[in-house]
């Protein structure tokens, strides 16, 4: 198989035509507004569940802290959150662009994981954290309650478009600023290390 074989098979030869990955980005959206609302609101509360309780079992500190950071600050998260992630969605469309080419490629990779992952993680405990702050007014303290809670929230406003699409705004810059806050405050999505320092000797 040669180069222009292989460039054919990636983007298109001389650029002729639409990228594959373009195409196929376009094709899923399209199916996804084709459903029906109630199918959309089922697909978003399962989705924010599943990502949600994954990334709470995965990141066990981080998430639960970027939890907490989002509850405790949630302006200061906004406005950290807001520009974050409109430069990882840039980024994420910049890769999509990218694939087009056979060169192309190898940088677009990075860029679609970063808003393959980030982006959805972050909604996700975006809408959990919101959850959080409603389930605690009732009493209910328990992470997989706030689990559910992000996921019926994400669900019921996807019934109404433009709540929808502002709830999805808000919980996305909430998560990725408050994740953002926890990474830079800790260094890392790790726990920090506890030191114990020894009791000072008596005299």
């Amino acid at each position: 198989m040669g180069p222009v074989d292989l460039y054919a098979i990636v983007g298109g030869v001389g650029g002729e035509g639409e990228s594959g990955s373009v195409h196929v980005y376009e094709q899923a959206v399209a199916v996804f507004t084709g459903l029906s609302a109630l199918e959309q609101a089922a697909i978003q509360a399962v989705a924010i569940v599943l990502i949600g309780g994954v990334a709470l079992g995965i990141l066990r500190y981080s998430g639960t802290k970027t939890l907490e950071v989002s509850r405790r600050s949630p302006v200061i998260s906004l406005c950290i959150g807001l520009p974050g992630a409109l430069v990882l969605g840039g980024l994420f469309y910049t890769g999509i662009l990218l694939s087009s080419s056979a060169v192309g490629i190898f940088f677009a990779i990075p860029l679609v994981a970063i808003g393959v992952i980030v982006l959805p993680v972050s909604a996700a405990l975006g809408y959990v954290a919101i959850g959080a702050t409603i389930a605690t007014r009732v009493g209910l303290s328990r992470t997989a309650v706030w689990v559910i809670a992000g996921g019926l929230l994400g669900g019921v406003t996807a019934l109404v478009p433009v709540l929808g699409i502002a709830l999805v705004t808000i919980a996305t810059a909430l998560g990725v600023g408050a994740g953002t806050r926890v990474l830079v405050g800790n260094g890392g999505v790790r726990q920090p290390e506890e030191r114990v320092v020894p009791p000072a000797n008596k005299v």
